[in-house]
């Protein structure tokens, strides 16, 4: 809610100065109107994730995307306001000796400021529909519980998210359509009480104190404090909680969640910078993605001694030792379909391909180790490809809406599903042995960290990984229960 009120803040601040000086050089109102709303134009997630190599991850990037949102109906009512301020009244003003700046701040602006208001209501509504979209890139909120719920298929997490955020819009609207009718040329005005305005005042100063030592407050924390981070699917949401719970049972350190960031990158740009300090990072993702290295080994121990080594001396970020499991992609099909069209492996289903639908998520079309790779490694091609959300795309499959999909080999929902695992018979996968990555200026601060970390080291297998996967996609149970039963089971942290 307050990133809305700072960026819906910011956009009155940038645009009603700029609308007063568009109505002063007309010709300029065109063009920058245009802009502002070319700019509208960008998809909100698209936007984000835009800023975040230029901003970091979290508050910043949000905050400025928000703000992006809320100028351009303030910008054209304050525009459109004024000019609609008949011309007769100006100029009576004008005549009683009124200088230019008078005129605009005792005529122009109180007789604009209902017609403003409004571009205020509707930029208050649509920035705060669109903050729901900032807890991908770890500025928390309301949307972080729509993305669980839609992640998990909850749809109880998904309405606890919705329903606040639109019940917040409402009220907020509410409460300007009040305003926004008491500046009504003609509505009569009503003297506020004494009381009220005190009242007011005093809650304003509130919330600034309390805001202001909060902020103190969490800096402070902050030294004695590890940020955890994770994309946004299950298996990384589990292995946060699951060094989160480690940590705060071995170590004197606090530990805050800043997960369910959407994509690799995002993830990366924020670790570099220094918002997150611990992530879970794959061997492959982080060899074609990050180092942008080509694959020329499939041994999982020779690829991650390579990017540990260049993650280490590049961006000071080191790699502990795996977990132990080997989640790649792969393209999976149904088992019925498997049978009807007699395909074992990639190479065989490139031959119907053509005439197949392939549904992915949005990362794996534009990864060199994904969809674009498959194509010069095997010639594959299909009819159609859809993109939609990870925590969709196996229910996509299994009610037929398409035919292939991109899966991770540990999910869950392969055999519950009665999936069909293809073989990459080419190699075009890397190995994508999980590991924990974690910032070295953290673990010199906090070196007791490293062994505490590598508990988990070895630990899970694949099948066991699919197995927690699935406790929490099939069967509902919370991420941090999963993750403490599973630390509990291997005697890790009592009961």
């Amino acid at each position: 809610m307050y990133l809305s009120l700072i960026a819906i803040a910011i956009a009155i601040i940038i645009s009603v100065p700029l609308g007063i000086f568009l109505t002063r050089h007309k010709k300029l109102a065109d063009p920058i109107i245009g802009l502002a709303s070319a700019v509208q134009t960008i998809p909100s997630l698209a936007l984000l994730v835009f800023l975040v190599p230029f901003i970091g991850t979290g508050k910043p990037p949000a905050i400025v995307a928000l703000t992006v949102y809320g100028l351009l109906p303030i910008l054209r009512n304050t525009y459109l306001g004024i000019l609609g301020v008949n011309r007769s009244t100006v100029e009576a003003g004008v005549g009683m000796g009124m200088t230019s700046r008078q005129v605009l701040w005792i005529v122009e602006l109180p007789l604009a400021f209902n017609v403003i208001m409004g571009g205020i209501r509707t930029a208050s509504v649509l920035v705060i529909g669109v903050a729901t979209m900032a807890g991908l890139i770890g500025a928390g909120g309301l949307g972080d519980l729509i993305f669980r719920g839609l992640q998990t298929y909850n749809s109880g997490l998904i309405l606890a998210g919705a329903i606040p955020s639109a019940v917040i819009a409402i009220l907020f609207d509410q409460l300007l359509k009040k305003i926004e009718v008491r500046a009504k040329p003609g509505t009569q005005k009503r003297k506020i009480p004494k009381g009220v305005k005190i009242g007011f005042l005093t809650i304003i100063i509130l919330a600034v104190v309390v805001s202001s030592g909060y902020g103190i407050y969490q800096m402070k924390q902050r030294g004695n404090t590890i940020v955890i981070t994770g994309k946004a699917f299950t298996e990384q949401e589990i292995l946060v909680h699951m060094y989160g719970i480690l940590i705060k049972d071995r170590t004197n350190l606090n530990v805050e969640y800043k997960s369910f960031i959407s994509g690799s990158t995002p993830v990366f740009e924020g670790m570099r910078k220094g918002d997150y300090d611990l992530s879970v990072e794959y061997t492959g993702t982080g060899l074609i993605n990050i180092l942008k290295e080509k694959v020329n080994s499939t041994d999982p121990k020779t690829v991650y001694n390579k990017v540990k080594d260049e993650y280490a001396k590049k961006y000071q970020l080191i790699w502990l030792k795996p977990i132990g499991f080997n989640n790649t992609y792969s393209l999976t099909i149904r088992k019925a379909d498997a049978k009807k069209w007699g395909v074992k492996s990639i190479s065989d289903l490139t031959k119907i391909a053509p005439t197949l639908t392939l549904g992915s998520e949005p990362e794996f079309l534009e990864r060199k180790d994904g969809y674009i790779g498959l194509q010069k490694k095997y010639g594959i091609h299909f009819k159609k490809t859809s993109t939609m959300d990870e925590g969709i795309i196996y229910s996509a499959e299994k009610n037929h809406k398409v035919d292939v999909i991109d899966a991770y080999t540990t999910d869950g929902r392969i055999p519950a599903f009665n999936l069909y695992v293809l073989k990459d018979d080419k190699h075009q996968f890397p190995p994508y042995n999980a590991a924990p990555v974690i910032r070295e200026e953290m673990l010199k601060k906090h070196p007791e960290l490293k062994k505490v970390i590598n508990l988990l080291a070895g630990k899970i297998t694949d099948e066991k990984m699919q197995q927690l996967n699935a406790e929490v996609d099939l069967e509902k149970k919370d991420y941090d229960d999963v993750a403490r039963k599973f630390l509990i089971d291997e005697g890790l942290i009592k009961k």
